[in-house]
């Protein structure tokens, strides 16, 4: 199997994407924010604040 070799990113700005997320993993994700927030004793970000 041959390894994947990315060059240099010619043109880096941001895009935004949308995407739907059942509410099952959004409610995972959230939670995981949280956890990650408690460990490195930094706030969770609400995105949608």
């Amino acid at each position: 199997m041959t390894k994947l070799k990315l060059g240099p990113i010619a043109d880096d700005k941001p895009v935004k994407v949308t995407l739907e997320l059942p509410a099952r993993l959004h409610r995972d994700l959230t939670a995981y924010a949280e956890a990650l927030a408690c460990e490195t004793g930094q706030p969770a970000a609400d995105p949608f604040a």
